[in-house]
């Protein structure tokens, strides 16, 4: 074993020299049960333009939160966790042919494992916040992202229609699957400028939705003051300053999903 064979027909991870594996073994990673909620809103064009990377076309001005309760995960032995991710839908331009999917602007979630095998390994933008299991009481449905005890993201949602049989067939053609697209950045060592690595990525996830309705919604976002959360305040003060111009339908949907690390890749 030598730090600089790079090509040993092993897939490594942190720590190298003890967790390693074949990586033609696997990379379906199922979830048994999945509860997904979703809300979107209109924003302004020309600031949103500005936080997404030149390679990709902005589809619409538009930002989606998704929060998902994840149970039954099989390779975290049957666990679960919560995450939530602000996404843009667009285009990526500099393949033969256009790629459409979502660019994570960021992607909360309340557990190391899924943080760590998403991130530098898949390129999402994954980071830790608690994330409490969403309320429901009828109708109306409830949750926030916080960070020690501070909520800097709130969502109330409403229940409306019921999907039909055949609006949830629709949404689990194609294996329902949602082409993540995120941008893998690994800075240098030490104080130096640049990266040692940075690419877009591929990251698809299929889903199997079972039932599900749309909502209406409410987002609030609080700025924390940088002394608060000075990790992600970058993040949240760029978000929060976005313009909710018009809340568009939302979802809840209920179902299981797969992460589809088979199908991963760099893009050109």
């Amino acid at each position: 074993m030598r730090i600089s064979e790079k090509e040993d027909g092993l897939t490594h991870r942190m720590p190298a020299h003890l967790i390693f594996y074949d990586p033609s073994q696997g990379g379906l990673y199922p979830y048994d049960d999945v509860t997904t909620l979703e809300l979107w809103y209109k924003t302004d064009i020309e600031p949103l333009r500005k936080i997404i990377p030149e390679e990709f076309e902005l589809l619409a001005p538009i930002i989606t939160i998704t929060y998902q309760k994840c149970n039954g995960v099989q390779w975290m032995g049957g666990s679960e966790y919560s995450l939530v991710t602000v996404s843009t839908p667009v285009r990526y331009m500099e393949t033969e042919e256009p790629v459409e999917g979502v660019f994570h602007h960021v992607l909360w979630e309340d557990k190391t494992a899924p943080i760590i095998g998403g991130r530098e390994e898949a390129g999402m933008p994954k980071v830790f916040a608690d994330i409490p299991e969403y309320r429901r009481l009828e109708k109306t449905i409830f949750f926030n992202v916080s960070h020690e005890g501070k909520a800097f993201l709130e969502l109330e949602l409403l229940l409306d229609k019921a999907f039909s049989a055949e609006e949830i067939a629709k949404m689990n053609e194609n294996n329902g699957r949602l082409i993540q697209l995120g941008w893998r950045y690994i800075p240098k060592v030490g104080p130096f400028p640049g990266a040692d690595l940075s690419q877009a990525t591929y990251y698809p996830v299929d889903n199997e939705y079972s039932s599900g309705s749309s909502l209406t919604g409410t987002v609030k976002w609080t700025e924390p003051a940088y002394y608060q959360h000075p990790a992600q305040h970058a993040i949240i003060s760029v978000l929060a300053a976005l313009p909710i111009l018009e809340y568009i339908q939302g979802s809840f949907k209920k179902g299981k999903s797969c992460m589809r690390m088979d199908l991963a890749r760099t893009l050109p």
